[in-house]
């Protein structure tokens, strides 16, 4: 059937009507035509596929990606108009869903389309992805996201034997490492890698890989998680210092503070900086990063946050979440400590707006800022800055 796209949902999907039900279709633009096919069929919705498009958008180009539904939902889209799209995205399901009707900033980016320092393949005798939504596996030559070094290592594996590995991860720092998960003949492997994992024995090289992130050091494990967009992250780093505005006579509380590499940044602009993390391993990294950098005024621990909140003293506190968000207890938490500044950074705007609708009830949004952390999909990365409001009383969440 032919089919006009109205809009962009906001999973980076082309929304046509069918007979008045809402249809997504992937990889088409708004006031594209298409002769599409409708996959599947659900009371309130369908998903549809192109099978020809007919009229096409002049924001489409040609993406240096050969591979469809791999992931990079907007690789068709027009880099400037990708941009756009995110604002605008951000700024409605802010007022939507949060009733939030602070101006979004514009948006901070760069150029670099090869910024994944982190991949995740998936392997069925060569390495590939999962098509979106689903199991069926796509077998990739290379990826347009990764540097060429990661590309060297894909080529390699993908002329070994590799029947007997499920699943093999490549983090690309300043150093290589590799986790393999199952077991393969190495002996090609080795000289491109610094430290390689399999089965979760290390069999090559040092426990951790090091990079650097502005003038700091940092050593990443097998399993901590680190930003996956180093050039982004470090303008990233510098918007939360700024919205924090730190004192030399001030506390700030660092939740899920992972590796550490925010409260080291921080330690320079606070008197005392406490970062809370649940990940044994990630805690122990993040010691080891703040002996190796030399500094003395940050304190980690590993435990939930909101079991040792309540002990805790803080006059400013920043969050980075996983995508599900906080918790209602975690928020209710922090409401108690009633700090004067809440820098809330997520790569979730939905679990974003959901929280800032608990969390605005003893603060106001002060500022919106979106990050396109990862170019080429429909994800993005937001820095918000909350102020505690002195006009407003005190309401516990249940």
């Amino acid at each position: 059937m032919k089919v006009k796209c109205l809009r962009l949902d906001d999973m980076g999907r082309g929304i046509a009507l069918v007979d008045g039900k809402t249809t997504f279709i992937s990889n088409l633009l708004q006031d594209e035509e298409a002769l599409i096919e409708i996959v599947l069929s659900k009371k309130n919705y369908n998903e549809g596929k192109i099978i020809k498009l007919l009229c096409e958008s002049p924001d489409r180009v040609k993406p240096n990606c050969p591979y469809l539904n791999c992931g990079c939902q907007l690789k068709h889209l027009d880099y400037a108009k990708e941009l756009s799209y995110k604002e605008e995205k951000l700024q409605n399901i802010l007022e939507k869903f949060a009733k939030v009707n602070v101006k979004v900033n514009k948006i901070v980016y760069d150029d670099n389309m090869h910024y994944r320092n982190k991949i995740t393949l998936k392997v069925n005798n060569q390495v590939g992805y999962f098509s979106n939504n689903s199991n069926n596996f796509i077998p990739i030559k290379a990826c347009d996201l990764v540097s060429p070094k990661v590309n060297k290592i894909i080529e390699i594996l993908n002329k070994e034997d590799l029947k007997d590995v499920k699943e093999i991860t490549i983090k690309d720092f300043d150093q290589m490492m590799i986790i393999i998960k199952g077991n393969m003949n190495l002996q090609n492997l080795s000289k491109y890698t610094d430290t390689i994992y399999m089965d979760d024995k290390l069999v090559q090289g040092e426990a951790y890989v090091t990079t650097k992130l502005k003038d700091l050091t940092f050593k990443i494990s097998k399993d901590a998680f680190f930003q996956v967009n180093k050039s982004l992250t470090e303008k990233l780093y510098d918007i939360v210092v700024k919205e924090l505005d730190g004192h030399k006579d001030q506390t700030v509380l660092d939740l899920y503070c992972g590796t550490g590499t925010i409260s080291l940044i921080l330690s320079k602009y606070f008197k005392k900086v406490i970062g809370a993390e649940i990940n044994k391993e990630a805690v122990t990294c993040a010691n080891i990063n703040k002996e190796m950098n030399h500094i003395d005024n940050v304190t980690f621990i590993c435990a939930d946050a909101s079991k040792v909140i309540n002990d805790l003293k803080a006059d400013k506190v920043v969050v980075d979440p996983p995508r599900s968000g906080l918790t209602k207890k975690g928020i209710n938490d922090i409401l108690k400590l009633k700090p004067e500044t809440i820098v809330y950074i997520s790569c979730n705007p939905i679990t974003l707006a959901r929280d800032l609708n608990l969390l605005k009830k003893e603060y106001d949004v002060v500022s919106v800022t979106p990050i396109n952390m990862f170019p080429r999909t429909y994800h993005l990365e937001t820095i918000t800055k909350l102020k505690k409001c002195i006009d407003k009383n005190f309401i516990t969440t249940t």
